[in-house]
């Protein structure tokens, strides 16, 4: 297991004054309060100007021939009122407005709309199989129009972000929400009813969206128009006036043989387009022995078997396609393959990377590989004999001909992602042999593992592959489970988590424990590995509680399953410690981990960075337990250790030297906490650069330190110069610009200017609940300080009645026995004194 997927101290989840071991500059987490920001780069100019009109999202191409079926656009435009979304859906019993089912067109008439916007903002997403792709593409949004609290570090912050700029703006905006499954889990994420908004989702489901929102039919087309439609593309059709059944054009019984389906009239088109030697006649005769025959064996896709009409006109192009390739069979498989992913698209460097095109078509294990490496082996599957040894070139080939036959979309290369319709990949699906099932699904999800970039680097890859892994897991459920659960799985959901979706993050855990528990056993490593996950982002989510509750009953089965001195159950209770203290009992956790030293020193050795990190995090919650001075020698017997094994330079030292620098102030000893600092910072400045959050963050600190050691002064002066800093490269929204500007009115209020504080925090305070919420801990920490400074500037009344409200909160967020609460409530019984002696009566 590794560190990370444990729920070990990763690079996102680093404490003030914990460390993780690895990585490079960029990935470092530095000093007490210090944060990750999951960027590549940081941009040390003045924010872009925004483009308008701004389009945003994964729009699908329209079709060559798409049919325009005015009257439905006119229906969109007459219930189009201000303020009023439109829902493209199925069929209610009650209402004005009913259904269409999989391949009548939802999607391509949403896409004619979109791209005929005039809006200023267009925003295209989809829901199906969840919300993390809208809240990835909410999110990007809210970075690109720079919408306040939109910061990068957390999505759902992001996408809430820009759910507050669209309520708020002048600007026209539309938003489409393509493929609606989970109606419930949607909602939320709905955009506030706007006079210049509009939202427009696509779905199947039968469950009304709510009050101002109109339900449109799109059915399948009706006799007309699949004329029409036929007529515009497929060649070999005669000429003439009026409907076709009235003149006996073989566009009649096509069409009705299809149920007038767009996605099977699109098919038929594609085939009569690329044979011109078949007639469209012979093309009627042969597309109805092969729906007879599958009318008998496969199962109608609703009420009105569209399923079997897309499986017609499917194995008909197919057939074409086989016919027309150089490598017998690859097409079949290729297409077998795109069936068991997301239909929305799936990235084209599954077969041009390197890697991921050698999972797709390498070879089996070895017999030297099955000998000496049993159980890597047995996750190894034999290979895809139609896959096996197949080129870049070929496969592109292959892509290219099953577009031309409307089986796909796939343009060239280079695009986005390679889409199929539902339906297709459904009928694709159904022929695939079953023999073949288990090693086309292990070697897919080999394949979508490859291709993860580093976290941050490229978000959009990121969200494709979850919705492509996620998607192979739910077509090929429990191939993915056998004989271990696939790590693809477990990168999905540590992803959700990396890109800010802690919640998202937590309830996939939680389903894929269920699954692997019900697949596998309670005891399996898979399962164990799952309940682990959970437990790290539940505690990441905000229930500290909970993940330390899941972690104490985890280590047993570990004991048990793997032996105490395995890393997987090394890992799990040193992660119960570090929950453990996030609950407040910061001596529980310390003395967990002064028993956890001596196992990493004799399993592992001195110098192995999980020791190092063990030995860092007991100095850290010796510290918050109130032992500083302790803290303050552990680290000092540390650093060397990390000079050492990882160089004076490397990010983890300068951490490390970072937190002894911290501790040694809490012991009592202000100024040297500010001398180290003072001679960290220039190695921040030559390592990280002089804009990178960590070196902003040494430099606040140092601050810190030295108004601590009594130059009050000095630190609100370096804190003013910083605050600038702070906003051009974070942004004036990020919680770390609002900290260093909170930490500012501290020490102006040191300095003497205690009204001057209350103001500033009075401001900050409106800040922090509109950018973190009223119950994050730095709002808290806020509200206190306000109370404070209050009180100082000589109104002992508003102190009371500032601390007074806010008791409430600490008690139901930290709970009665948690030090912040203790703290607070005491300073709330001094101010009320102090307020009762300013209010008696003078003798």
């Amino acid at each position: 297991m590794s560190k990370e997927s444990a729920g070990g101290v990763s690079r996102r989840g680093v404490r003030g004054g914990q460390v993780a071991v690895g990585g490079d500059a960029a990935g470092a987490a530095l000093g007490p309060n210090a944060r990750v920001v999951n960027r590549t780069t940081i941009n040390n100019n003045v924010r872009p100007e925004i483009g308008w009109p701004l389009r945003v999202g994964a729009v699908p191409p329209l079709a060559s021939s798409f049919l325009p079926r005015t009257a439905l656009r006119a229906l969109v435009e007459t219930a189009r009122d201000p303020g009023q979304d439109v829902e493209f859906g199925e069929a209610t019993e009650a209402g004005r407005v009913l259904a269409g089912e999989g391949g009548v067109g939802k999607s391509q008439l949403a896409v004619s709309y979109y791209l005929r916007s005039s809006a200023d903002l267009a925003v295209w997403t989809t829901a199906k199989g969840g919300i993390a792709r809208l809240v990835g593409d909410f999110a990007e949004t809210a970075r690109r129009l720079q919408a306040p609290g939109a910061e990068g570090e957390n999505e759902e912050a992001d996408a809430r972000a820009l759910l507050e700029w669209l309520r708020g703006t002048e600007r026209s905006w539309l938003v489409v929400i393509d493929d609606v499954d989970d109606l419930d889990a949607v909602l939320p994420w709905w955009p506030h009813p706007h006079p210049r908004g509009c939202v427009l989702a696509t779905t199947r489901r039968r469950k009304a969206l709510g009050a101002g929102r109109t339900r449109i039919d799109v059915g399948a087309f009706t006799a007309a128009e699949s004329d029409s439609y036929l007529h515009e593309r497929a060649p070999g059709l005669p000429t003439h006036p009026g409907a076709c059944a009235e003149h006996e054009c073989p566009a009649a019984p096509i069409g009705q043989l299809l149920g007038h389906l767009p996605l099977a009239l699109s098919h038929a088109a594609a085939y009569l387009l690329n044979n011109t030697d078949v007639t469209p006649g012979a093309y009627a005769r042969m597309l109805a022995e092969p729906g007879r025959a599958l009318a008998e064996v496969l199962p109608a896709d609703g009420a009105d078997g569209y399923g079997q009409a897309v499986h017609a006109t499917m194995l008909i192009n197919l057939s074409a396609v086989e016919a027309a390739e150089d490598r017998p069979g690859l097409a079949r498989a290729v297409l077998s393959t795109l069936a068991l992913l997301d239909p929305n698209g799936s990235p084209p460097a599954l077969w041009t990377h390197p890697v991921a095109l050698t999972a797709l078509t390498g070879p089996g294990p070895s017999l030297w590989q099955r000998l000496r490496h049993p159980t890597i082996a047995r996750n190894m599957p034999a290979p895809v004999p139609a896959l096996h040894g197949a080129t870049a070139a070929q496969v592109r080939e292959c892509l290219r001909l099953m577009h031309r036959y409307s089986l796909i979309t796939y343009t060239a290369p280079d695009q986005a992602v390679i889409r199929i319709h539902a339906l297709t990949a459904r009928a694709a699906r159904d022929i695939t042999p079953h023999e073949q099932g288990y090693a086309l699904a292990r070697r897919t999800a080999d394949a979508l593992l490859a291709l993860w970039p580093p976290v941050g680097r490229d978000r959009a890859l990121e969200q494709a592959l979850q919705d492509n892994t996620t998607a192979v897991d739910d077509n090929t459920s429990p191939v993915l489970y056998c004989p271990d659960a696939h790590p693809a799985l477990y990168q999905v959901g540590d992803r959700l988590g990396e890109a800010g979706q802690d919640a998202a993050a937590r309830d996939y855990f939680h389903t894929l424990a269920a699954r692997t528990s019900s697949y596998l056993g309670p005891d399996h490593s898979s399962t164990l590995r799952a309940r682990h996950s959970h437990a790290r982002w539940r505690g990441e989510a905000g229930d500290a509680q909970g993940a330390a509750d899941t972690l104490a009953e985890l280590v047993p089965h570990y004991v048990r399953v793997l032996g105490p001195d395995h890393r997987d159950t090394l890992s799990t209770r040193r992660n119960h410690a570090r929950w453990r203290g996030e609950t407040g009992d910061a001596q529980g956790a310390a003395d967990t981990y002064a028993e956890l030293v001596p196992r990493y020193l004799r399993v592992l050795g001195p110098d192995h960075p999980d020791t190092l990190t063990v030995r860092h995090n007991l100095a850290y919650w010796r510290g918050e337990a109130g032992d500083a001075q302790g803290a303050a020698d552990t680290l000092a017997d540390l650093v060397p250790h990390y000079v050492q094994v990882l160089g004076p330079d490397h990010p983890d030292t300068l951490t490390t030297r970072h937190s002894l620098g911290r501790w040694r102030g809490e012991a009592g000893d202000a100024q040297g906490a500010a001398d180290t600092l003072a001679d960290l910072v220039p190695h921040f400045l030559r390592v990280l650069g002089p804009d990178h959050p960590d070196t902003l963050s040494s430099r606040r600190n140092h601050a810190r330190w030295r108004g601590e050691a009594g130059d009050a002064q000095g630190a609100a002066d370096t804190l003013a110069e910083l605050v600038p800093h702070y906003v051009r490269v974070l942004g004036p929204d990020h919680p770390d610009t609002l900290s260093s500007r909170r930490n500012h009115a501290r020490w102006r209020g040191e300095a003497g200017d205690a009204q001057g504080a209350a103001d500033t925090l009075a401001e900050l305070v409106r800040h922090f609940l509109r950018v973190l919420g009223p119950d994050h801990p730095r709002t808290l920490s806020t509200r206190h300080s306000l109370g404070r400074w209050r009180g100082e500037a000589g109104d002992a009344q508003g102190a009371a009645d500032t601390l007074a409200e806010l008791v409430p909160h600490f008690l139901r967020v930290l709970g009665p026995d948690h030090p912040d609460t203790l703290r607070v409530v005491n300073a709330l019984a001094r101010w009320q004194e102090r307020a009762m002696i300013s209010d008696a009566p003078s003798a």
